[in-house]
């Protein structure tokens, strides 16, 4: 009888040969959080230097199911949100193949009035596809189907994006593996399709209360794969606690949920569940991300203003308020 190995080798070799001719990039729920992955014009947007790390654990409960990390780090040079650079790792595994991607990475911000900015970003990178061989267990040991060591392939590949956006809203466009196969570097490099994603959300602050919602939507398309949706619905109170729910069109549906600690550390959580026909084989996914910034911005002069003449007034507030409880008091 053929053991469970040997079947998910012979399936990794099928989705292998499937991803040569489409090479799906990852997919993350929390897609927020995770916006530096999937545009590299996000690299110096927000002022600061920050580490982010992503981990992924797909269709728990299904034995050689996709496992997924991506540790990154970018910033903005002296924080001044008008160059930003990074580097990025990317690693996942179905079976016996794994996937490891690094990036580097510039980007570019130009004002584009006085509340908007736009950023224009490029990354350029180096892939490998490898199969691990030795892994695999076969029913009969004069079996020399699959032997060796490891089965890899390498690449380069380019990434590149804008991202327009304000305090207020976001709209970013992004294609990965942007050389495509028409420039045939390696072997691997043949069989790279173009991803497109498109990603688009809006901040709303209630007034006089510490809440927020922020609707969001994400596109991504590659051939000849559909076009998949990915709607998110998140709500933050107090600018420290945030949970949302979304729903990715032909596949699944979940909940995020995360906090900010002390304004520099963000960790946030992310399950779903597949509607597809794996449903009955596994248990959900899971997905944990980490952010920490590294080095915060540091409060402009108008910033300082605006700090010092909020506090004057709310102080002035707090004055009239006592004056007013007094004199009814004493009424």
């Amino acid at each position: 009888m053929i053991r469970k190995h040997y079947i998910l080798f012979l399936i990794a070799l099928g989705m292998i040969s499937n991803e040569m001719n489409s090479q799906q990039q990852l997919v993350y729920s929390n897609f927020l959080m995770n916006n530096y992955y999937y545009n590299p014009a996000i690299a110096g947007s927000n002022e600061v230097h920050e580490a982010n790390m992503s981990y992924r654990n797909q269709w728990v409960g299904f034995e050689g199911a996709p496992t997924s990390i991506v540790g990154s780090f970018h910033g903005s040079y002296r924080n001044n949100g008008k160059v930003g650079y990074g580097a990025t790792l990317v690693s996942d595994r179905i079976g016996l193949q794994q996937n490891t991607g690094i990036y580097l990475n510039y980007a570019q911000h130009f004002k584009l009035s006085d509340n908007v900015k736009l950023g224009i970003g490029v990354q350029p990178g180096f892939l490998q596809y490898r199969i691990r061989l030795y892994d695999a267990q076969l029913a009969d040991e004069g079996d020399e189907v699959l032997t060796g060591n490891v089965l890899a392939a390498n690449g380069f590949d380019v990434n590149g994006g804008f991202h327009l956006y304000s305090k207020k809203f976001f709209v970013m466009g992004s294609v990965q593996s942007a050389l495509g196969k028409e420039i045939q570097i390696t072997t691997l490099n043949e069989s790279l399709r173009r991803h497109y994603t498109f990603i688009a959300g809006y901040n709303y602050a209630f007034k006089k209360k510490p809440y927020e919602i922020q609707p969001s939507i994400m596109m991504r398309t590659t051939q000849p794969v559909p076009k998949q949706w990915t709607v998110m619905a998140k709500f933050t109170y107090d600018k420290k606690y945030w949970a949302g729910l979304f729903f990715r069109t032909e596949n699944a549906a979940g909940v995020c949920v995360g906090m900010n600690l002390k304004e520099r550390v963000s960790v946030g959580y992310a399950f779903d569940y597949s509607l597809g026909g794996i449903t009955n084989y596994q248990s959900g996914t899971h997905e944990i991300a980490i952010r920490f910034i590294t080095t915060p911005k540091k409060p402009n002069l108008e910033e300082e203003d605006e700090k010092l003449n909020n506090s004057i007034i709310d102080e002035m507030k707090k004055q009239l308020e006592n004056k007013k409880k007094n004199e009814s008091e004493e009424n």
